[in-house]
Order: C-alpha cells, then structure tokens, then sequence
C-alpha cells in the first residue's frame, strides 16, 4: 500500500480506523500476440473479489481474466438494463444459469464504479 501510496496511485484516508483508501483511476492498455486488451480499475476491483466471492473465482477459472474483462461490458449493459443473462448467455456461449450468476456477481463492482464518475 505504500508503495502505491508514493506512487500516487493511491491517498489514505486517516480520518478513521480501519483505514480507507482511494485510488486513482486506472487504465492500462497491453498488446499480445495482436489482441489489445484494456486493463481498467474495474476489472482489477473484480478480480480482486474473488477471494471473497466464489462465483466469481469460479467465473476467471473457466474462462479466464480475458473472459472476465469481456464479462464485464455485458455487465455494465445489464446494469444499466439494455441487455440481460439470456442475451449474454447467447452471444458468449454460456448456460443462462452461468451468465446470470456471474452478472450477479459483477454488478456491485459496475454500481461501485458507476458512482465514481
């Protein structure tokens, strides 16, 4: 944390314990083997979950941070209510069941970093 904290990537909050932190938007972007592949706060925020929730452990296990990433832009869109489980189930080739537990699973990430913009 500190080490991100120098970095200016992140800022302690010290008004209370425990601590919180805010970080500075990320986007990084990395190009392999031709694919481009935008690494965002969110996808990082997700990840990062999956120590605590399972599905979306299960979720990068099967299909990868790659899946996860794609994951996440049908997941905005469920959020937001232009698309929902069966759709994303279609277009991804998933069960429905898969598709609506990861979106479940998603959507507090998308709501967290909807509210910071």
């Amino acid at each position: 944390m500190r080490t991100l904290e120098a970095a200016g990537l992140l800022t302690k909050q010290e008004d209370n314990r425990p601590y919180e932190f805010e970080a500075e938007p990320l986007s990084l972007t990395l190009t392999t083997d031709g694919e481009t592949r935008t690494i965002t706060d969110e996808l990082v925020d997700a990840a990062a979950r999956r120590t605590e929730n399972e599905d979306i452990g299960v979720y990068i296990d099967r299909h990868g941070i790659d899946g996860l990433a794609t994951t996440l832009e049908y997941a905005r869109e469920f959020v937001d209510g232009t698309v929902n489980h069966r759709i994303m189930a279609r277009e991804l080739d998933l069960s429905p069941l898969e598709a609506e537990i990861i979106l479940q699973a998603l959507e507090p990430v998308i709501r967290a970093h909807s509210d910071d913009e």
